[in-house]
């Protein structure tokens, strides 16, 4: 069976008490002026990623501008502009979580953000950060995207 939620998600039955869950996201992968790279950490409540790192994105309406919508989500997700550098590619994800199975295509761009850290305005997660390359190999990143 295939149904949709009231946002337009595809929800494919897994079996009653698990829902596969099909959508495609766009992610952005942001640097600063020192080529660090902006996360966010996800509050241990989250029911996905709890307590991981991961980038700033969000979902992908079929039919819709993937780069306009990633501009527009980080306007209204975290309050700020950026140059999209360059789309890097699309991936296909798949994440277990409590409620089901999330699957779908990443699309990835590289973004430039020249503004100041007191300019991002989070409104959701527990917290973020720019990150160096060194600091990106010790922190539990999501297996999302890349």
């Amino acid at each position: 069976m295939v149904f949709k939620d009231l946002d337009n998600k595809i929800y494919k039955e897994k079996n009653s008490l698990n829902l596969m869950i099909q959508r495609n996201v766009v992610i952005a992968i942001i640097l600063n002026n020192n080529n660090e790279v902006l996360l966010q950490k996800k509050d241990l409540g989250h029911p996905w990623l709890p307590g991981k790192w991961c980038f700033f994105g969000g979902k992908l309406e079929e039919g819709s501008n993937s780069k306009d919508i990633l501009k527009e989500i980080l306007k209204r997700k975290i309050g700020i502009e950026v140059d999209i550098i360059k789309f890097l590619k699309t991936s296909p994800y798949k994440i277990e979580h409590s409620k089901g199975i999330e699957e779908g295509e990443d699309y990835i761009y590289l973004c430039r953000f020249n503004g100041k850290l007191s300019d991002i305005k989070l409104d959701e997660g527990a917290g973020f950060a720019f990150l160096d390359k060194k600091e990106l190999e010790t922190i539990p990143i999501t297996k999302h995207s890349l």
